[in-house]
């Protein structure tokens, strides 16, 4: 008998594919919903299995059942619910934010109009100097007046430069210019992206940090690899890529603290003969794909009891938030 009541257990059973298999302790919640305990599925195993035994239903347990049908029925329709009204609150802000867009560009261009007939009559009085100008210098060149002859020419040179000055204004003002789209960000994307810096409040969307720049880097990198943000795939992908580069991100007391104060005990056994006993029906249990087993070891985490740990932890929450989206 284990005199260790004080402390929980995390035993990990590693696979021969790299995989591993983790019975949870009680503090850490079922990334599954406790799916063997509670599912449709589970429910018909446990009618199999009351049939067998009494020869019918238990009326009581099957009330049960369905009180429990019915809770997970309204479950899935609250999540889909807020969901959807998520995206139409996108959506709505998308189109206020383009049509504001809209009204300012015609704020813009009704200025930049009236702005524009103010250079064109600044332009047009020059233009009529310098013909003023041009008509006194042959007045004082056929009357020989020297004196006339000096202040039209200094007239016509000064009109004329600052009509070539004004001539240039309007010629920029008027170039045309490439429209820029603006695309109103995809609800779905948004979502996720949201989701993942609430999880990751460190990060710095402008790369203004170290890590915010790693962060940036390997994202891009992903984008041309060709992977869908808007994909619950994506965001579990970056986490591990993250936690080879960024494992003191991912190792940090963020994470939420388990119901008991005892420090949960590793237990590392390999597949074989212990298989049996972690496969035991209601057991809390989580598994860890190959490549978050080798994120772990490779980060060196993965004899450290502590840290391996707390990874465990944030993996099953984390697959425990993205199982309550997917529902």
């Amino acid at each position: 008998m284990s005199t260790e009541n004080e402390q929980e257990v995390i035993v990990i059973q590693e696979e021969k594919d790299g995989s591993a298999t983790i019975d949870l302790p009680p503090s850490i919640p079922s990334p599954t919903r406790n799916e063997n305990e509670d599912s449709d599925e589970a429910d018909e195993r446990a009618r199999q299995a009351e049939m067998a035994v009494g020869g019918g239903v238990d009326p009581q347990a099957e009330a049960l059942r369905a009180q429990k049908r019915l809770k997970r029925v309204k479950r899935k329709e609250y999540h889909k619910q807020v969901s959807t009204e998520k995206d139409h609150k996108l959506d709505f802000l998308s189109r206020q934010n383009q049509e504001l867009i809209e009204r300012l560009s015609v704020l813009e261009k009704k200025a930049q109009g009236s702005d524009l007939a103010r250079l064109n009559a600044a332009r047009q009085e020059k233009h009529n100097k310098i013909l003023f100008a041009k008509e006194k210098m042959a007045e004082a060149t056929q009357t020989g007046n020297g004196k006339m002859q000096t202040a039209a020419q200094e007239l016509w040179f000064d009109a004329r430069r600052e009509y070539e000055a004004l001539d240039n204004v309007i010629k920029k003002a008027t170039a045309p210019q490439r429209e820029r789209t603006i695309r109103a960000p995809d609800p779905q994307l948004q979502r996720h992206a949201n989701n993942w810096m609430q999880n990751n409040q460190w990060y710095d969307p402008n790369g203004k940090d170290p890590d915010s720049k790693v962060a940036l880097t390997i994202d891009q990198a992903m984008a041309e690899e060709g992977w869908n943000p808007k994909t619950p795939q994506y965001w579990e992908e970056l986490d591990n890529r993250l936690l080879k580069y960024l494992p003191h991100r991912y190792t940090g007391d963020t994470d939420e603290k388990p119901i008991r104060n005892s420090r949960p005990r590793n237990v590392v056994t390999s597949s074989g003969r212990e298989s049996s006993s972690s496969s035991a029906i209601g057991k809390n249990q989580f598994a860890l794909t190959r490549d978050q087993v080798q994120a772990m070891k490779d980060a060196g985490m993965w004899d450290d009891a502590d840290k391996r740990a707390k990874m465990i932890r944030r993996y099953a929450l984390e697959a425990k938030q993205n199982q309550g989206y997917r529902s």
